[in-house]
């Protein structure tokens, strides 16, 4: 089909240490739920920012995961002068009437942040694709690599209002303790777009033409942040170039079990270093 900038050969042996986070989700989770809570915000909150629960663990659990969710959203605009930070989800819970000890709710709150912003973001993209906003690809190669670069540049985009500061996010989730979940929302958006590209393995091509397509996504981003041309549209003949590539990259591998070897060899090295993994674990 599209970009299997890796494939099924056994030199991918490390494949299985990804399989859990490229679970499918064809249509995504969202990521925040309506808040429960009703009268003074800051009801349940004890004096160190924990909720205080009536031994009822599930719901107390889910009432502050709602408040947390509420809490991220209104920090969002904060972003711009404080980047991604402790200082912006206080200034978040504030504006919703929480004290500013509401922060100890987050382990790290800078990436806790990012990581609901790109997991936002992904449903965002979602909903394009379900609803039909962006045009699916029916049968050319044509119309799948206009659909292909066209829902990488929507989802580009909606780092726009946080560009400058997201140098500091990228940061951020390639902490240890971050990485698996970033990894995790990488991998939510591309099965999406390669579902909605028309996708229906359930081999190992599965996972490939999602490595194939995260590798150009992390790659765009890095090109997007030092772009500086009229409307990015260096950004975008990027994207466009690469997804041309990919596509007939994967033509040719379909056909060539020799150069699929061959290519699998380069392209494990590469992938490890624009995706800014570790494997060898």
């Amino acid at each position: 089909m599209f970009c299997r900038v890796l494939s099924k050969s056994g030199n991918f042996a490390k494949v299985n240490n990804f399989r859990a986070a490229f679970r499918p989700n064809v249509c995504g989770g969202s990521t925040s739920r309506p808040c429960s809570g009703s009268g003074n915000p800051n009801g349940n909150l004890n004096s160190s920012g924990q909720f205080a629960t009536d031994g009822n663990d599930v719901d107390g659990d889910g009432y502050e995961k709602d408040v947390k969710a509420k809490i991220l959203q209104s920090s969002l605009q904060h972003v711009p002068q404080h980047g991604w930070s402790r200082d912006t989800v206080v200034a978040g819970a504030e504006d919703l009437g929480y004290p500013d000890t509401v922060h100890g709710l987050f382990r790290d709150p800078g990436a806790e942040l990012a990581l609901y912003f790109y997991s936002a973001s992904n449903d965002s993209l979602s909903r394009l694709l379900r609803d039909g906003t962006l045009t699916l690809p029916r049968e050319s190669k044509a119309e799948l690599t206009a659909f292909l670069t066209n829902a990488i540049r929507t989802r580009l985009l909606m780092l726009q209002p946080y560009l400058n500061q997201w140098p500091q996010a990228i940061a951020l989730l390639s902490k240890p303790s971050n990485a698996p979940h970033a990894l995790s929302n990488l991998m939510t958006l591309v099965n999406d777009v390669c579902y909605y590209a028309g996708d229906r393995s359930i081999d190992t091509r599965w996972y490939t033409r999602r490595i194939g397509l995260a590798t150009i996504y992390k790659s765009s981003e890095l090109h997007l942040l030092q772009d500086g041309s009229q409307g990015y549209d260096d950004t975008w003949k990027f994207v466009r170039r690469a997804v041309e590539e990919c596509v007939k990259l994967d033509t040719m591998l379909e056909s060539n079990a020799q150069l699929a070897k061959d290519v699998v060899t380069a392209s494990v090295s590469t992938a490890k270093n624009i995706l800014g993994l570790t494997w060898n674990r």
